[in-house]
């Protein structure tokens, strides 16, 4: 049992740090890193080599990730600092005069398609200021945004936090004899299932919370009257979601899904398809505490092609990644023939690290940035690159800490089997206790731990790597379909970002709504666990 707890121990101090001291995931993560290389050396007695061998490998793995978060962060930057952002918000400005619609549109479905090109925080901190500039009280902002940003969340800046867990999952996929794109494909099929299936109530459930919290009067029938709208939105984005996720990949089924639910959702509310008759009111008048710098002045008219210009850098990235992901063009294997490999890290036999950078996604993101800079270089003013670049490094700095350190920490927890203590493998410890302690109940907790890992560490990528190769080996022992097992894990963590401390404390200081956030996360609790029960719904109907 002693040796169990020393091998949580490393997660459990990331989470003590996190949630009881409030340390950051990245302070958290590389005090837990070094505590793990502690106990492999003194306790597991791995040679300082393999286990700078393995810190290594993680390092490189992170890296290589880094640059698609890098990207996709740099462009979104690119497009604040040229005003193209501004375009985009006020298109939505005057789809409808109802908050819900609002609500969905800007919370649920513009969100999405944030989450889709750049992740990481960022749907919640441009929606919801959004949604304060056009009259929702602060809090309930920060409530639907934060509610919407959960099912593209494992398909966020293209693909990321399913392709971190699946290159983190890589040594226990190439032992068990499958591809790693078989599973990688397989993990993609069931997430998108397990939150696409149950993510339909998501639009009623932040439409619930807004109208109960901040309605008044047959609040029941203000809600009733508005889930034909509901599920009509869910559906435009969830079905190609689903399709997307399934035939494509990790890459397109939020930033493409959004897309198409987008229009048509936009399309419907205009044309008044299933919105409600009633146009509902907050119980009170919002004394506006943002300004309206996210829209154009009143003598800035928007055009057709204004609009297409704004949207232009995201169109030709989404084709982009069609044409270099789908391997009918040919362009794949081109892409991917082009490599730098590091065989033997420090001398471990067969700790092997290939880059392909022509594939990836980050240098397109990069590149679209890079264009949009020289074709925009008089609205980006004479140091507006400057600015962007700097943005772009210091959000970029503490993600590639918490990052690095927590791919790098589980790594060598993975490998510290191999020791001249004659002991398991850390992560096997662990996996054969909770397989003695829940047994076949396991997939009940699972989902529950990806929330865990996302609420303490602000991140559905970080949850990944904390607790992936956990649930996997876990998994394997109870003899569970690994894939679905895994896809809970990552349907988890996207859930647990409707309450996580990091995204709630960022979203509360943009819209001047400090010091509510315990009010959001308690508010946001009960949405997170019927979002947690309906995925586990799905998983027992479904498989």
């Amino acid at each position: 049992m002693l040796y169990v707890l020393l091998s949580a121990l490393p997660f459990l101090t990331a989470l003590v740090l996190m949630v009881g001291f409030r340390f950051s995931s990245a302070r958290s993560l590389v005090i837990s890193l070094v505590l793990t290389c502690a106990l492999v050396l003194g306790v597991w007695h791995m040679t300082p080599a393999a286990t700078a061998a393995y810190f290594l490998y993680g390092a490189l793995k992170a890296m290589e990730l880094l640059i698609i978060i890098g990207g996709a962060i740099l462009l979104l930057n690119t497009m604040k600092q040229t005003g193209m952002m501004k375009v985009i918000n006020q298109c939505f400005k005057e789809v409808s005069p109802d908050p819900r619609i609002q609500a969905i549109i800007i919370a649920y479905l513009f969100g999405a398609f944030i989450e889709g090109a750049a992740g990481y925080g960022t749907p919640a901190a441009l929606a919801a200021p959004l949604l304060v500039g056009l009259g929702f009280p602060p809090v309930a902002a920060c409530i639907v945004a934060l509610i919407s940003n959960s099912t593209p969340v494992p398909f966020a800046a293209v693909g990321t936090p399913t392709i971190t867990n699946m290159s983190n999952l890589s040594p226990l996929v190439s032992a068990s004899g499958v591809e790693l794109s078989d599973f990688t494909s397989a993990v993609t099929g069931k997430t998108v299932l397990y939150l696409g299936v149950a993510g339909l109530m998501v639009p009623i459930l932040l439409v619930s919370a807004l109208v109960l919290c901040f309605g008044a009067g047959r609040r029941w029938a203000r809600i009733a009257e508005t889930i034909p709208f509901c599920i009509f939105a869910a559906l435009t984005f969830v079905v190609p979601y689903y399709l997307l996720g399934t035939f494509l990949g990790p890459e397109f089924a939020s930033i493409v899904g959004s897309v198409i639910g987008l229009v048509l959702t936009v399309t419907a509310a205009q044309k008044r398809f299933l919105t409600p008759k009633y146009v509902w009111h907050f119980r009170y008048k919002v004394r506006k505490q943002l300004d309206n710098s996210v829209f154009l002045s009143s003598d800035e008219p928007i055009t057709a092609a204004t609009v297409l210009k704004a949207w232009s850098p995201y169109l030709v990235i989404s084709v982009a990644l069609l044409v270099t992901r789908i391997p009918a063009f040919g362009l794949k294997a081109l892409l991917n023939a082009f490599i730098i490999p590091i065989h033997n890290i420090l001398g471990v036999e067969g700790l092997d690290f290939n880059f392909a950078p022509l594939f990836n996604s980050g240098v397109i993101f990069i590149l679209v940035s890079v264009g949009t800079m020289l074709l925009k270089k008089d609205a980006l003013g004479n140091d507006g690159a400057k600015t962007v670049f700097a943005a772009t490094g210091k959000q970029l700095l503490m993600i590639a800490l918490a990052l690095v350190s927590g791919v790098a920490m589980v790594q060598i927890m993975m490998n510290s089997g191999v020791n001249a203590s004659g002991l398991d493998g850390m992560l096997t410890l662990i996996s054969t206790s909770l397989v003695k302690l829940v047994g076949a109940g396991f997939p009940v907790i699972s989902p529950l731990l990806g929330v865990l890992g996302a609420f303490v560490s602000g991140s559905c990528t970080v949850s990944g790597v904390l607790f992936g190769p956990l649930q996997y080996q876990t998994a394997e022992l109870l003899g569970l379909n690994v894939p679905s097992i895994i896809a809970l894990q990552m349907a988890g963590g996207a859930i647990g970002n409707m309450i996580c401390i990091n995204n709630v404390v960022a979203v509360a200081a943009t819209t001047n709504a400090q010091s509510s956030e315990g009010q959001i996360i308690r508010t946001n609790l009960l949405p997170c666990l019927i979002y947690c029960v309906g995925v586990l719904l799905v998983y027992f109907v479904l498989g």
